[in-house]
């Protein structure tokens, strides 16, 4: 479980890293399941893969969709029991897994990602960020560097809403905003807020960086955000109810049938209404990103909003 700085980090910054939650037998068998969609989606077989312009303009391979329903690796791993804790201690009210995808870098090929807030913050009529946190779980498959694109963040600003990123060059961001590279190995797990703004450079190393993405949120972050959006990539989601909690039970089982441990032994996760929630200690108290955005001034708000670099103390 988290510790209560863990947890702190975590708000305060809007990312948090933690290490060798996979090993052994699980992270050997999900690299294993990556290693067959990362060869399917290479030579353009099957549904689900996505390709954009790598460093040369050529388009490359770097996303598949629907890993759940590639095997039960994929579900077994997304209701892991001490994966499941630290979410409920960051956001402090019931969840549920709501979405999947794999990225790829592959070496020398893999693209830059331009800096983003993910949606509903790249919106810039999202003037606020929600008040339960909101996140993605992303879990490493490779080691994760400035050497082979890894992700950078630009901590704190995941508590204003949309941030102005539009006039900012890459280089800007990358080197003049306090932007932090995520170093990750395999199995590490990184928790980061989609109000963080963050970007990633091209790899063009001899090394891949692969990640499996896991969206836990709350229904009411769900209902917020993407329900009434719209849009046909959510109309596939639907949030908390009999589908949802089937599917969830359906990773449960696919756990149970792969012989590794259940939230039932845990003593501090309950599945229920609206999904799973943490019983333990520490845990963040409810809609705690509310609370600490009311209590940013103004002032503060406004500059995190636009990027200005803090102002220097006087003496």
């Amino acid at each position: 479980m988290l510790t209560q700085e863990q947890i702190a980090f975590f708000h305060a910054n809007g990312y948090l890293i933690m290490r060798g939650v996979f090993q052994g037998e699980e992270l050997r068998c999900l690299i294993e399941a990556v290693d067959a969609v990362q060869a399917e989606g290479e030579a353009r077989r099957g549904k689900g893969h996505l390709y954009t312009p790598g460093p040369d303009g050529k388009d490359v391979y770097w996303r598949s969709e629907q890993m759940w329903a590639r095997g039960d690796v994929f579900q077994a791993v997304t209701v892991k029991p001490a994966l499941m804790e630290n979410i409920g201690q960051c956001i402090g009210q019931a969840f549920y897994p709501w979405n999947d995808s794999l990225v790829v870098k592959i070496a020398r090929q893999g693209a830059a990602v331009r800096w983003h807030q993910d949606p509903p913050y790249s919106d810039p009529r999202r003037h606020t960020t929600f008040p339960i946190p909101n996140f993605t779980t992303d879990i490493y498959l490779d080691h994760s560097g400035p050497d082979n694109g890894c992700v950078w963040a630009i901590p704190g600003r995941h508590l204003v809403g949309h941030v102005d990123l539009a006039d900012l060059s890459a280089e800007d961001l990358f080197t003049h905003y306090g932007a932090q590279p995520i170093e990750m190995e395999a199995g590490d797990v990184l928790f980061h807020a989609l109000s963080t703004p963050h970007g990633s450079q091209p790899n063009l190393s001899d090394r891949q960086r692969r990640i499996f993405y896991i969206h836990y949120l709350a229904e009411e972050a769900y209902q917020d955000a993407y329900a009434h959006t719209g849009e046909e990539w959510v109309k596939s989601k639907p949030g908390w109810g009999a589908e949802r909690e089937s599917l969830v039970r359906g990773m449960i089982a696919a756990r149970e049938r792969l012989g590794w441990d259940s939230y039932t032994e845990t003593g501090t996760l309950h599945l229920g209404e609206g999904g799973f929630t943490f019983l333990g200690e520490p845990v963040s108290p409810p809609a705690y990103w509310g609370h600490l955005t009311a209590s940013l001034p103004s002032a503060e708000r406004a500059r995190l909003k636009t990027l200005e670099p803090k102002p220097l103390s006087s003496v």
